[in-house]
């Protein structure tokens, strides 16, 4: 770390201040979120997006992460607003109604159906944030091989 920051500076800062620098801030900014966010098939205006928004305001500090990891692959924003570099598109997507929202993270995009309630997209939502949390097969795969009695890498 002393190449990075010369230690006699390392006394002006806090270690939390240095973890947010790193890794980001802990808390996802809604406020943030809102101003690098695009809409695709769908306007700012449009149910879907107030209802959104609505919900991602009542989720818990947890929640918003575990959100933000579903859409991007990662849990904290960078602490600049300016290191952003990608804009947070959220899409209307034509499948069934109240089918569960997908991501692409590598375009950190939300895919999201007609919903019948508002109380059915945030149930949604939650889902497939608690329950969608690989960003590739990696995981899944390891786990289907060892159910099947498939040795891992490792075991090999």
């Amino acid at each position: 770390m002393a190449w990075i920051v010369p230690v006699p500076l390392m006394s002006l800062v806090t270690a939390t201040f240095l973890e947010e620098l790193a890794c980001g801030s802990s808390e996802v900014s809604l406020d943030v979120l809102q101003r690098i966010t695009r809409y695709r098939e769908v306007d700012e205006n449009h149910h879907l997006i107030v209802w959104f928004w609505s919900i991602l305001e009542e989720f818990t500090t947890e929640e918003r992460m575990l959100f933000l990891r579903f859409v991007s692959g990662r849990s904290r924003l960078p602490a600049n607003v300016n290191d952003i570099t990608q804009r947070l598109q959220v899409t209307k997507v034509d499948r069934a109604v109240d089918s569960l929202p997908t991501a692409q993270t590598c375009f950190f995009q939300l895919r999201l159906p007609e919903y019948s309630s508002r109380e059915v997209m945030a149930e949604k939502l939650r889902y497939a944030i608690f329950n969608c949390r690989s960003i590739d097969m990696d995981s899944y795969m390891l786990t289907r091989n060892l159910d099947n009695g498939h040795p891992s890498d490792d075991e090999r």
